[in-house]
């Protein structure tokens, strides 16, 4: 049998360890769920979910059934907690909304001109400055000098008041909210400043009344609510 040239051999043995090399770099290549350098790109209407076990959808990037491009994230019960889509083929920008644990939609942008859509929030209108014009009652039980019905949309609310009385006349001032004594009955002549919970549900509309009594004298007792706005728990 003829010798095999020693320089074959010399190339099968490099052969040979080209595709051990290659053959072991195989084998550490970076993972396939890592994206290293570059973007990832999903086009031609695809779409990106996140399920949690129970198959509600966490996160949802991409198109909807009905071709719209949007976004949604949820929490692991199903229950949507941001989106930006519109939801039909309406022909306007994408508003933002936000919703709370028990499905309610708590805030969305104003597409159209820009600012706040939804809640709506209320505005003290300008109060008179004499205490004389202010609500009064000269009754010696509680009566009603002062209402006022307000959409809820925070969990607690602060209202600030002024009180006042004749010369020579006491008296004292209190809140009620849906009905139910709220926040101290004030002497008049004190402020009435509260921070408190009103138990409503959001977007619900409840009734804030101010009541009013003399306790001694023979003027009229007065109150003015001066600053009501919605506060965190």
């Amino acid at each position: 049998m003829a010798a095999v040239p020693v320089d074959l051999l010399d190339r099968i043995r490099e052969l040979e360890r080209q595709v051990r090399q290659l053959a072991g770099r195989s084998q550490i290549r970076p993972a396939m769920n890592q994206v290293s350098k570059g973007d990832v790109r999903i086009g031609e209407g695809g779409t990106l979910g996140v399920y949690a076990p129970n198959g509600a959808q966490i996160l949802g990037v991409g198109r909807w059934p009905n071709g719209e491009y949007g976004l949604h994230l949820g929490r692991q019960n199903g229950t949507s907690a941001l989106t930006i889509r519109v939801g039909n083929d309406d022909a306007i920008p994408q508003p933002l909304r936000l919703w709370d644990a028990k499905g309610t939609e708590i805030w969305a942008d104003d597409v159209r001109t820009g600012g706040i859509a939804f809640p709506y929030l209320g505005l003290l209108p300008p109060q008179a400055s004499s205490p004389t014009l202010w609500p009064r009652t000269s009754n010696s039980d509680f009566s009603l000098i002062a209402q006022s019905f307000n959409s809820i949309w925070q969990p607690k609310i602060r209202l600030f008041m002024h009180t006042a009385a004749d010369n020579g006349t006491s008296g004292e001032v209190r809140v009620l909210v849906g009905g139910k004594v709220w926040g101290p009955t004030v002497k008049v002549g004190d402020v009435f400043d509260y921070v408190g919970f009103t138990g409503a549900d959001p977007g619900s509309l409840v009734e804030i009344t101010v009541e009013a009594r003399r306790t001694s004298g023979t003027g009229s007792v007065y109150a003015q609510p001066k600053m009501l706005y919605g506060r965190e728990t």
